[in-house]
Order: structure tokens, then sequence, then C-alpha cells
């Protein structure tokens, strides 16, 4: 009798471990789906000193830069180049300049 209690405990507890299997992975298909169109979009001008490690730090245990969109609001520094150094590293970050920008968001519409 004891040894076909703790029989059913553990395939209760099987059937319980596969259950939550199957819903971790059913969140995890919907969140890819829903990641895909959620956009991060940033404007940014003359911000050469911290723009580097604001993007790193952004981007650290996260895989933002498939969604990150910079937009250079015509930097007179180094912002731009610096920018495009990090796009080069990351290549699917986008980084628009100004004009680009313009077209970019009115295509979001």
């Amino acid at each position: 009798m004891l040894e076909l209690l703790i029989y059913i405990i553990i395939w209760c507890l099987c059937v319980y471990g596969l259950m939550s299997i199957f819903q971790d992975i059913s969140r995890s298909s919907t969140y890819k789906k829903i990641e895909k169109n959620i956009k991060l979009i940033m404007t940014v001008k003359n911000v050469e000193e911290g723009i580097e490690n604001y993007v790193r730090e952004l981007s650290f245990g996260r895989n933002f830069f498939n969604n990150l969109v910079i937009i250079d609001m015509d930097s007179n520094d180094d912002t731009l180049r610096i920018l495009r150094e990090l796009e080069e590293e990351n290549v699917n970050m986008k980084i628009l300049t100004k004009k680009e920008g313009e077209g970019y968001l009115q295509q979001l519409h």
C-alpha cells in the first residue's frame, strides 16, 4: 500500500514537471513574438562622452541590439562616429542621421 502511494506521488510530480516545462516553452515563444515588434528608439545630440557606456549598459544581459534604433540629431562632436563604431560591432543595431531618422519614423506610421 505504501509503495502504491509513493508510486502515485512520483507520477503526479512527473506530470506536474512536464506541464511546467510545456508552459515555459509556450511563454518563451510568445515572448519572442512580442519582442520582435518592440523597438527602442533614442535620439541623441552631442553626447560623445557617455554614449558608448550608455549603449553598452543598456544592452548588457539583453539582446536590445536587435531592436535598438539611435537617431543622431546633427551632433557637433564625435557622437555619430562613436555610434558608427558600435554599429560595426553590433550588426543589428541601427544608427541613423537626423534626415534618415525622419524617414524611418514616417515609415513606422
